[in-house]
């Protein structure tokens, strides 16, 4: 039982927020040593206070919320392309799979759509595992390491190595370029991480709208014989086509 006073305990979780910025009930729970009444009880009286905004599982700080409104509202607004290219993903994805979700915009467009049961997903963006938490029928995984700022996501060598506690049925990636050479992203880290993570996945999916192709970025993480299936919403060039039959990648067309 916690010796803590609940005026005490509040003021800790405010201070907890302003380096985390987000807190769930669990939390309040293990790091007060509380019950989850009790914590519900804190949660209430911080919010009525206005010192905090409630969430799903949690409480949040109001500056923290509006990034999650803005993202929330970012996400709505993707071009048609980038939806219809994540809904047909969904398709792919059949009842109790462990899924990989790639930080990148077309890849969130795939949450909303997950309707298979018995779903785990891993990832290791910030604002995947935002949209996850809506999902509560989607056991989900954040896999930790050194949080990148700008990009939102997890990285750095403590990530890499959580990625040999899975074996993941399908991963789903981004992609900055895609040429006959293969797959691009921005950091160099990509290189080592995505490169483990298809070694981690029976079936690797890219999901990359027709902006991304006959483009390069500084580094190439990925040859296009590591990739199963890319899904776009317009057909590439010839050269890039057979560049894609030569290594065994199916293209599909996710038109309106």
């Amino acid at each position: 039982m916690s010796l803590i006073y609940q005026e005490e305990r509040l003021y800790r979780i405010l201070e907890y927020l302003e380096g985390h910025e987000a807190m769930t009930v669990n939390e309040i729970c293990a790091i007060f040593g509380v019950s989850r009444d009790t914590a519900r009880r804190d949660v209430v009286k911080l919010a009525e206070r206005g010192a905090v905004i409630r969430t799903h599982g949690g409480i949040a700080l109001p500056k923290f919320d509006k990034k999650i409104q803005e993202y929330a509202a970012r996400q709505r607004n993707e071009p048609q392309e980038k939806l219809r290219i994540g809904e047909y993903a969904a398709t792919l994805v059949e009842e109790d799979e462990i899924l990989f979700l790639d930080v990148s915009t077309t890849v969130q467009c795939l949450i909303p759509r997950l309707r298979a049961a018995g779903l785990t997903v891993v990832t290791h963006s910030l604002d995947n595992a935002w949209l996850l938490m809506e999902e509560e029928a989607i056991q989900t995984y954040l896999l930790g390491g050194l949080l990148h700022p700008k990009l939102r996501h997890m990285t750095g060598y403590g990530t890499l190595k959580k990625l040999e506690d899975y074996r993941f049925t399908k991963a789903f990636l981004g992609a900055a370029g895609i040429t006959g050479e293969g797959i691009y992203y921005y950091d160099e880290d990509d290189i080592y991480f995505k490169q483990e993570l298809v070694r981690r996945a029976e079936q690797v999916i890219v999901l990359a709208d027709h902006t991304k192709f006959d483009q390069y970025s500084l580094f190439r993480a990925l040859e296009l014989p590591a990739i199963d299936i890319i899904i776009t919403d317009q057909p590439v060039s010839r050269k890039m086509q057979k560049a894609l039959d030569d290594a065994a990648v199916e293209l599909v067309i996710a038109s309106g």
